[in-house]
């Protein structure tokens, strides 16, 4: 399952399981393009670096494969 990364509390634990994140753009026809993927490093109330580069919260979707328990 596919979630997308919107909340601090989710974005923490994400970075606290040093959990793959993938990030995701849209292009101004509404097209979702894979950017990168990797480890967050920080994150801020404005933006998500992963590793060493930095996105916008605000236009940048970050989705993490979620594997609910049983």
């Amino acid at each position: 399952m596919i979630r997308t990364l919107s909340t601090d509390m989710e974005l923490f634990a994400a970075a606290l399981s040093q959990a793959i994140v993938v990030v995701i753009q849209r292009t101004a026809d509404d097209i979702p393009v894979f950017v990168t993927s990797g480890v967050i490093t920080k994150y801020t109330p404005y933006d998500v670096s992963i590793g060493e580069t930095s996105f916008l919260r605000d236009e940048t979707e970050l989705r993490i494969e979620f594997h609910p328990q049983s």
